[in-house]
């Protein structure tokens, strides 16, 4: 590998570590009551946090989808388009920032109160497809190898959980704000971080891989 390789496999290392563990930790802000909006639902703290996760996703979801495609190339540039979706996820981190702009200026009005236009829902339904393709992902590489079968069962884990945790009814926002995200944000580190350890170290997962006919 070049120069340019090499640093680019630290910085894909870095980013499997450090988008999983932010949203770990934005998720266990709202869990501690840090940050909490007047409403008890939603933390600009973890508005910030998560804003960063979310925007790592997108490398990692690029870099866990190439790694699939060299096994099944046709499933692999499925998943590399729709973890495009975690780009659209920073909306909703912003919305709990905002959601602070509101109260300061004297407004006591929830920011998913605010939002209820359909052209949110457009925008949000790539973010919940992203989300959907953390478990896709986990199946191509249960189903084709990889990654671990423990890893692959995680991310399978960490998407289904997320999807619940944001897609739910207010009648269980409590349930999802303080089990399903937290444990979602959880198993996903737990699935990526010891890969990105071995970026880290300088390893090539490229040998690891048998390369697939197109």
């Amino acid at each position: 590998m070049n120069t340019y390789q090499t640093l680019q496999q630290k910085a894909l290392g870095l980013a499997f570590i450090l988008g999983p563990l932010l949203l770990v930790i934005g998720a266990a802000t709202v869990v501690l009551g840090i940050g909490l909006t007047p409403f008890g639902t939603d933390s600009w703290v973890d508005g910030v946090l998560s804003a960063y996760g979310f925007l790592l996703m997108i490398p990692i979801g690029f870099e866990l989808a190439r790694r699939l495609g060299q096994r099944a190339p046709f499933f692999g540039i499925v998943c590399a388009i729709l973890g495009l979706g975690a780009g659209m996820s920073i909306v909703a981190s912003a919305a709990k920032i905002i959601q602070m702009g509101i109260i300061d200026a004297g407004l006591n009005e929830s920011i998913w109160n605010v939002m209820t236009h359909p052209s949110f829902a457009l925008v949000m339904l790539p973010s919940i497809l992203s989300l959907l393709n953390i478990s896709l992902l986990g199946v191509g590489f249960l189903w084709k190898g990889g990654l671990s079968r423990l890893a692959s069962g995680m991310l399978i884990l960490s998407g289904i959980f997320y999807f619940a945790g944001v897609a739910g009814g207010a009648e269980i926002a409590t349930l999802q704000t303080h089990v399903l995200t937290p444990l979602a944000t959880l198993l996903y580190f737990l699935a990526l971080a010891p890969l990105g350890l071995r970026y880290l170290a300088g390893e090539i997962p490229e040998n690891e891989l048998e390369m697939a006919t197109a």
